[in-house]
């Protein structure tokens, strides 16, 4: 993200790495040498040293949320800072102009403004740092007061670091200025003399140390803490990269220097060098690969098939356990947490049920109530936050829609790291799948539970009014008729008899003219018997010729099917038979057409309807996918009772339509429901 602290820390970063370059270049051809390219990398030493104490504050202010709007303790020293450089500058250019490296080396240097017995450019630079090291403290001690939750849950975890890289970059001018001090009252007064330039190396490797150690902590805190990348949380692939990095320039800078220390000849060096990097390379990829095993090994719990689908089928309320130990995977194998608790909020507390808590170690979770997590998260903008007093050190939202769907409170990791920007976005994800498993299994059970019984009510009611019409109103009128017989020659008596025959015919009509819902062949034989009168009664003129297939078991297996299977099984039956008559001969009137209907059973009973039409894309017959709602109804009908419904084309032309279903599918569940 190019922020503006970005753009800062990053021009900081590259001139401490020109300072780097251009003191190895220096000490790499000797402290005595001189040259227009020793002159070279000792003005250009000089820009690190005047941009980089202001570019650490300007870092800072940023970092902190300096109020460039309103009134802030540092706005006087921001306007300070500035007007210090441009004196320093000045006294470098102008008081003492910057002298060629040869003029360094033999101490050959112009008189310089002198302040107390100390030149004012040495001053005003030790002020200078004093002020661009000391300030950045100032702010972070104000900017967690002042600054959000999150913001400030954050700069806290960092404070330590930065302090510690103000610190250090502090100790590394003041080292610097007192090394300045030293030269200018050493005696012999020449770099050429052993005893001077090894004295001067040594302060030197104090000073470029001190700066190392500080970049270094300052990677360490923007890899860890997500410093000046404007997130409130670590990534943990950037940290493991720049590890990485550190370790691979520690080996090859001290494999490096032993080389020139006893003189390697430069191929074994250029050799040696390409062996370091092969080999971590090797280790990289390696690394590369075992953490990939990891993250799918950690995915895997979420990604595979819970069971819900037969639960939902036998109408079985849902195991917690299974949603228990998938939760206590999450907590254990991917976060590595304390303890951890999933509170289902708003419309999933009813359908989730009670919060899932993990505490192995019986570290407890304070769960606040459902009102005061709602004024936590007021709306998606606030993913997560710090979980306050309630002994959890995280609180993650977890949104469905707009809607607040639940909170996942976090306790501190068992290894005392913190969490990492990648870690609460897979925390977020594994609780919202938690939630949804728990809730849409739910209502995926309480509407199949209705469903059931309100198919079995209406069979009830259907089986009930037609014993009530055919066992009491029938005989009811037939008795008011046989009572009005006597009195036929009044007219009222003729006409009231006449409206109740009539009456009564037509119920009987009605009985007689409306199928039940489930046929009586069905209940009496089973779906292969009633299917065969179906066809051969509804279907009769529809095919040159049927052929049946009854496989030994077949009817058996059929006929042991709880009643609401068997119906569905046969109403899927009749629309594939009904789909072979209306579009099997493709709009062709004089093409022929056979239907072959075969019942078998091994594993698994299957109920297979063929045609020798003109198959799903023939001429006059739509796709099944683009066709009307029957099949796609049925489908969904035969997934409801455990089953599947397949249509295809044969490769010798016409369509299959194959129902499978298990032997034993739902049976407990179906008796428990009476059906």
């Amino acid at each position: 993200r190019r922020s503006a602290g970005t753009w800062i820390t990053g021009v900081g970063l590259l001139l401490g790495a020109i300072l780097f370059v251009s003191h190895t270049a220096i000490l790499g051809r000797g402290l005595s040498n001189v040259g227009l390219g020793m002159d070279f990398w000792w003005w250009v030493s000089w820009g690190p040293a005047v941009i980089a104490p202001p570019a650490w504050y300007g870092a800072m202010l940023w970092y902190t949320g300096f109020p460039w709007g309103k009134r802030h303790p540092h706005r006087f020293w921001l306007a300070l800072v500035p007007a210090w450089a441009v004196v320093v500058i000045l006294l470098l250019l102008l008081a003492n102009p910057l002298p060629s490296y040869g003029h360094v080396v033999v101490r050959n240097l112009e008189p310089a403004p002198m302040t107390v017995g100390v030149p004012a450019l040495l001053l005003a630079y030790l002020g200078y740092m004093l002020l661009c090291y000391l300030l950045p403290l100032d702010l972070l001690r104000r900017a967690e007061v002042e600054a959000s939750p999150l913001a400030a849950a954050a700069r806290h975890r960092a404070r330590p670091w930065l302090t510690a890289v103000s610190a250090l970059f502090l100790a590394a001018g003041v080292v610097a200025a007192w090394t300045a001090l030293w030269a200018l009252q050493v005696s012999p007064p020449t770099l050429s003399d052993p005893g001077v330039a090894t004295a001067a190396k040594r302060f030197d490797l104090a000073v470029i140390g001190l700066i190392g150690l500080g970049i270094t902590l300052l990677g360490r805190a923007i890899v860890a803490h997500a410093v000046f990348t404007e997130r409130p949380l670590p990534r943990r692939g950037f940290f493991r990269q720049w590890r990485s990095t550190v370790i691979l320039a520690a080996g090859l800078g001290t494999v490096v220097a032993w080389g020139l220390t006893i003189q390697l000849r430069p191929l074994y060096m250029l050799m040696l060098v390409i062996g370091i990097m092969t080999v971590f390379h090797a280790l990289y990829s390696w690394r590369a690969s075992v953490e990939r095993e990891q993250f799918m090994a950690q995915l895997r719990p979420f990604i595979a098939s819970q069971g819900l689908y037969d639960q939902i089928v036998d109408a079985a309320p849902l195991d917690r356990g299974t949603v228990q130990h998938l939760f206590e995977s999450l907590c254990h194998d991917v976060l590595g947490v304390r303890a951890a608790v999933l509170v289902p909020c708003g419309t999933l507390a009813t359908l989730a049920g009670p919060p899932l808590v993990y505490a192995p170690s019986g570290t407890t979770i304070a769960v606040p109530a459902v009102a005061e997590l709602a004024e936590w998260f007021p709306s998606p903008e606030v993913p997560y936050r710090p979980a306050g007093a309630t002994g959890a050190t995280w609180a993650v939202a977890l949104w469905d829609k707009r809607r607040l769907g639940g909170v996942l409170l976090l306790a501190e990791k068992a290894n005392g790291s913190p969490y990492s920007e990648e870690e609460i976005e897979i925390a977020r994800a594994g609780g919202e799948r938690l939630l949804d498993t728990l809730a849409g299994a739910e209502m995926a059970g309480l509407a199949m539970r209705l469903l059931r019984q309100h198919i079995a009510q209406v069979q009830v009611m259907e089986r009930q009014g037609r014993r009530v019409l055919h066992d009491q109103v029938l005989p009811q009128l037939h008795t008011a008729i046989l009572y009005l017989s006597g009195r036929r020659e009044e007219p009222a008596v003729q006409e009231a008899i006449d409206t109740l025959t009539a009456a009564h015919r037509q119920i009987s009509d009605l009985i007689h003219a409306v199928p039940m819902v489930t046929p009586q062949r069905l209940v009496e034989e089973g779906p292969v018997a009633a299917l065969r009168e179906t066809v051969e009664g509804e279907f009769a003129g529809d095919f040159d010729a049927v052929h049946w297939e009854v496989l030994p078991g077949a009817e058996e297996a059929a006929r042991r099917l709880p009643l609401f299977v068997a119906e569905v099984v046969l109403f899927a039956a009749r629309e594939l038979v009904r789909n072979a008559a209306r579009h099997g001969r493709g709009g062709a009137t004089d093409r022929p057409l056979h239907l072959t209907v075969r019942w078998e059973v091994d594993q698994a009973l299957r109920f297979i309807v063929e045609d020798d039409g003109v198959g799903l894309n023939g001429a006059g017959r739509a796709n099944v996918e683009d066709g009307g709602s029957g099949l796609p109804f049925h489908s969904t009908m035969v997934a409801a009772v455990g089953g599947r419904l397949e249509v295809s084309t044969l490769p010798r032309g016409g369509t299959r339509g194959v129902i499978l279903l298990p032997t034993e599918i739902g049976m407990g569940a179906w008796h428990q429901h009476g059906l």
